[in-house]
């Protein structure tokens, strides 16, 4: 019967499974309850009201079938709510994969999972963030998996397989969160050095096999299917980089030095991110050097390399797209690997005793600088959905200027085409200077205007205010870019920057 397999299920369910997700679903909840609630389309949101998530041409093969879960329309109370449902299971699926056994760890861990700013940056494209939830899902009991059985690997390799799947990015959080557990094992030498290397070629076959699997799907639909893949972030010049490996480098050791110290780096303002952060890597290194000296890690010379080189490792891990492609550009909707770094001083502390001062001491700073950590985390998360609010707000005003200015041109009866030139920027110091020198850049939510493109006012007008016109051909914009009226019709708002070309209307926003 249904209720004796539930109560069954029950008493198999451990407490740190049961702290990490309640903690998880209600942090989660309080820190991103304002984008579930409204309606925050960004410049993607306005395009895909209702939409299929068919990314094929961007590798992305599982995208619409995770993201089908909750259907293909936006809608933020049911995307948030199963997103944040994803997100608990990743917090419970660390929590085993770590095997944390201190409440305030398991509490700090959640918190950093759902608080994370890729997380914020995915729910600024609220209408796909649960099919990228799910992939970081499977990635991460990809890892469990491998972990716990022998042959686990296989059955790991076609979770990470669906994972990368559904967004390139999982490789470097597979490999980040591969990484720190495996830098653990040799801090604590909980394993011998062939269990050491047993499970590290365990975790290598789940990557291997299933970028594997991923890159015979992707050579198929590119050669055998004929499908088109898209130049975006260099994906059709995966492995043909000519870029030297130097250059790769100062790449990748800039992004690192970008997300975590912008402030101390460039003439932006210095924040409470960037001295956090500050404290986050003081605390790996002292973390690091108690446990190594604690555990007597320095008597063994093989736990002594493999600890360096691990530690020196993670940011290679983190940015390893860099070597796939030299078009790659990371954003922050790329960068959940680094949430690694912020787990590590927590795990150290959670494999603490509390004899020596100096245990202690690490141990109260880790707790408040990670309380800090994910305090700030919500903060940085409802500060970019009000600036997604005030763009939002300020183009449905702007657009039914337009809309206003068009209705005016006589002879509109005969029109039902549009053409678009320029951009319509909305200037604003708050948009434009204080939010973005006050939060590390928040992509999807950044910037001041939701309507780059065209083909986004023509789903905004439609979408929104139920106007429609046909698009404007290729031909005919070249021929009213050429005339001599277009020419003389001054930007927006002028007057004359609303006109009638035959059929078509054309505003003109910009020279």
């Amino acid at each position: 019967m249904p209720e004796h397999l539930l109560n069954k299920w029950k008493t198999q369910i451990k407490p740190e499974w049961k702290i990490a997700f309640f903690t998880a679903f209600i942090i989660g909840l309080l820190t991103h309850i304002y984008v579930f609630t409204n309606s925050l389309p960004n410049h993607d949101g306005i395009v895909n009201t209702y939409s299929p998530q068919e990314k094929f041409s961007l590798g992305r093969f599982f995208l619409s079938p995770f993201a089908g879960i909750s259907s293909y329309f936006d809608i933020p109370v049911v995307i948030g709510v199963l997103s944040i449902f994803y997100l608990s299971l990743i917090a419970v699926i660390l929590t085993e994969f770590f095997e944390l056994r201190k409440s305030l760890s398991i509490v700090l861990v959640s918190g950093l999972v759902v608080t994370f700013p890729t997380i914020s940056a995915t729910f600024s494209y609220m209408f796909t963030a649960d099919g990228y939830m799910a992939g970081s899902l499977v990635t991460a009991l990809a890892l469990l998996v491998t972990k716990k059985y022998k042959y686990g690997f296989i059955p790991g390799a076609v979770l990470f397989y669906m994972g990368v799947g559904v967004y390139q990015a999982n490789l470097p959080f597979l490999l980040t969160l591969a990484t720190i557990f495996l830098l653990m094992e040799a801090l604590t030498k909980n394993v011998s050095v062939k269990g050491f290397l047993i499970i590290t070629a365990r975790f290598m076959a789940t990557a291997v096999i299933g970028m594997g699997l991923y890159g015979i799907t992707f050579y198929l639909y590119n050669r055998l299917f004929a499908g088109e893949i898209s130049n975006y972030q260099g994906l059709n010049n995966i492995g043909e980089s000519s870029q030297s490996l130097s250059l790769t480098v100062q790449e990748l050791i800039d992004s690192v030095n970008t997300f975590f110290f912008r402030g101390f780096i460039t003439d932006m303002p210095v924040n409470l991110f960037e001295i956090l952060n500050l404290f986050v890597v003081l605390l790996i290194i002292a973390g690091a050097a108690l446990t190594f000296y604690q555990n007597k890690v320095y008597r063994s010379l093989p736990f002594s390399i493999l600890t360096v080189l691990m530690l020196l490792s993670l940011p290679f891990s983190a940015y390893c797209l860099y070597f796939v492609s030299a078009d790659v550009i990371y954003h922050m909707l790329m960068v959940l690997s680094v949430l690694s770094f912020y787990l590590l001083p927590i795990l150290m502390y959670d494999k603490f005793s509390f004899a020596a001062f100096t245990n202690k001491s690490f141990s109260w700073i880790t707790v408040i600088v990670s309380l800090l950590v994910v305090f700030n985390f919500a903060i940085i998360a409802n500060i970019s959905y009000y600036n997604l609010h005030l763009k939002y707000e300020s183009t449905v005003f702007a657009l039914n200027r337009v809309i206003d200015r068009i209705e005016q041109v006589n002879g509109l009866e005969e029109a039902d085409k549009l053409a678009i030139f320029g951009r319509n920027t909305l200037e604003s110091n708050l948009t434009d200077t204080v939010i973005p020198q006050s939060i590390p850049s928040m992509t999807g939510s950044s910037g001041n205007y939701l309507l780059p493109l065209p083909y986004h006012y023509f789903y905004m007008m439609q979408n929104q205010f139920g106007v429609s016109y046909k698009t404007a051909s290729q031909d005919e914009y070249a021929l009213i870019a050429a005339s001599d009226t277009f020419e003389s019709m001054e930007p927006w708002p002028d007057k004359s920057s609303v006109q009638l070309f035959g059929d078509i209307v054309v505003i003109k926003f910009s020279e």
